[in-house]
């Protein structure tokens, strides 16, 4: 499982695979629960790199 924390960590690995998608774009997708991510305490984000790679890919879990 490969994770990253925080927004900034997901934004330089979605430039790093060639999909421009800023900070605002992601805080958006949050609120709106249209990207997977967990929050296990405040101020914590974690992001599941397998899940976002299957989540740029249109599938669902």
């Amino acid at each position: 499982m490969r994770k990253v924390r925080g927004v900034q960590a997901l934004v330089e690995y979605l430039h790093s695979n060639n999909c421009p998608i800023g900070r605002t774009t992601i805080y958006n997708l949050m609120r709106k629960k249209d990207i997977p991510f967990n929050k296990p305490a405040p101020g914590v984000l974690l992001f599941d790199l397998d899940d976002i790679d299957k989540w740029l890919g249109g599938e669902t879990k």
